[in-house]
């Protein structure tokens, strides 16, 4: 009876650890509604180079900007997702791509001062090729990394974009299906 006892007194103290110890590593949930929770914005320019289906044009070089803050709606136990929106501006001879994007990257530090990240978005595309006009959903996946220095940032991401179909250009239906690498030089507020 002293062992079960004692086995019983030793797992209710474990039980009640582990509860503590998982209940302040959890998940959470919409944490931007704390008084507490820091969105830490970030504004950046960026520029790179976008290359859409082969059908609607060629490689060329792009602009855009981004606001990225900590997401308000789930943060992780560890580490911390970012949510990112984009608008980036893509035109090459007859066509022209405008995104809008929102891409939530889960970041996790690899040194001080240095991110890597990825994660799925969704979007919305606007096309333009040899005077055809199609709007389309989107859906990305992508990956960044990041570095601040003081409240300077520099980054760099590269995703790809899946658009919904969308007859545009010369007489093509897959949508504007594209990739992306871009630089993004920010400054934190």
């Amino acid at each position: 009876m002293k062992n079960i006892t004692k086995m019983a007194i030793s797992a209710a103290l474990l039980t009640s650890f582990s509860t503590t110890s998982f209940a302040e590593k959890s998940w959470q949930f919409f944490p931007g509604v704390n008084d507490d929770f820091i969105f830490d914005p970030t504004i950046s320019i960026m520029a790179g180079q976008m290359r859409p289906s082969l059908k609607i044009g060629d490689a060329a070089i792009g602009t855009g900007i981004e606001l990225s803050i900590n997401c308000p709606l789930l943060q992780p136990p560890t580490n911390r997702i970012r949510q990112q929106i984009s608008y980036f501006n893509y035109k090459d001879s007859d066509s022209t791509i405008i995104t809008v994007e929102v891409n939530p990257h889960y970041v996790f530090e690899v040194m001080p001062k240095l991110e890597i990240g990825a994660g799925p978005g969704f979007g919305y595309v606007s096309a333009d090729v040899n005077g055809k006009t199609a709007n389309m959903g989107a859906f990305q996946l992508g990956g960044s990394i990041h570095y601040r220095i003081s409240r300077f940032f520099i980054g760099a991401e590269g995703r790809y974009q899946w658009t919904t179909e969308g007859k545009i250009g010369t007489g093509t239906e897959d949508g504007a299906k594209n990739a992306k690498a871009a630089l993004k030089l920010g400054f934190d507020f």
